[in-house]
C-alpha cells in the first residue's frame, strides 16, 4: 500500500476533474485540462489507498467507467461540435458528486487513522465539492434548455470549481506530507 502516492493521484484527480480551461478550435471548445485524466488518476489511487477503498470497489470501475465515457464525451465535442451534450454532462456531474462523496469519505478516514488535523478541513471539502458538482449538473441542466443566458453563471462555477480543486490539492498534499513525516 503506497498511501502517498494514492493521495498524490487523487488530488492530481481532483485538478482534472474539477478545472476547465477552454480553447476555441474552429467551432469546437476543447478542454486541454481533461476530465478523463483524472478520472484515469482516481481509477490508479484505488488500489494505492489499500485498505480505505477495499470494500467499495464499486468506486475503482466507476471511476474507470467515468474515466471512459468523458474521454468519448471530449472526443465528442472535438469532432461534433453541434452535438448537444449538456444532459450527458448532467449525467455525469450527479455521478460525480456521488463518487466524491464516497472518496472524501475515505479521504477523512485517512486523514483521522493518522492523527492528522486536516480531517475537519477535508470534511468541509467533502460538502465544498459535492456543491461544485451540483452547481455543474445545474448550470449543464439549464444551459440545455436556455441559450447563452447563463454563461456569467457558468463562468462564476467555473472559477468556483477552481479554487475548490486548489483548496482539495493543497489539502492532500499538506496531508500527505504530514503522513509523510510519520511514517518514518
Amino acid at each position: 500500500m503506497d498511501i502517498k502516492k494514492g493521495l498524490t493521484y487523487v488530488a492530481f484527480g481532483f485538478l482534472f476533474t474539477l478545472v476547465n480551461f477552454n480553447l476555441k478550435y474552429n467551432s469546437a471548445a476543447v478542454n486541454i485540462v481533461p476530465d478523463f485524466v483524472g478520472w484515469i488518476l482516481f481509477f490508479l489511487a484505488y488500489d494505492k489507498l489499500g485498505d480505505y477503498l477495499k470494500d467499495k470497489t464499486y468506486l475503482k470501475w466507476m471511476s474507470l467507467g467515468l474515466a471512459i465515457f468523458t474521454a468519448v464525451e471530449w472526443i465528442l465535442a472535438i469532432v461534433k461540435p453541434d452535438l448537444d451534450l449538456d444532459i450527458v454532462k448532467t449525467v455525469v456531474d450527479i455521478v460525480s458528486m456521488v463518487y466524491t462523496f464516497i472518496l472524501f469519505g475515505a479521504l477523512e478516514k485517512i486523514a483521522h487513522d493518522y492523527n492528522s488535523d486536516k480531517e475537519s478541513t477535508i470534511r468541509i471539502l467533502k460538502y465544498f465539492n459535492i456543491v461544485i458538482y451540483a452547481l455543474f449538473a445545474i448550470a449543464a441542466l439549464l444551459s440545455a434548455f436556455v441559450d447563452e443566458k447563463y454563461a456569467v453563471l457558468a463562468l462564476v462555477f467555473g472559477l468556483a470549481a477552481l479554487v475548490a480543486a486548489i483548496i482539495t490539492c493543497v489539502v492532500l498534499f499538506k496531508l500527505n506530507k504530514e503522513i509523510s513525516e510519520k511514517i518514518q
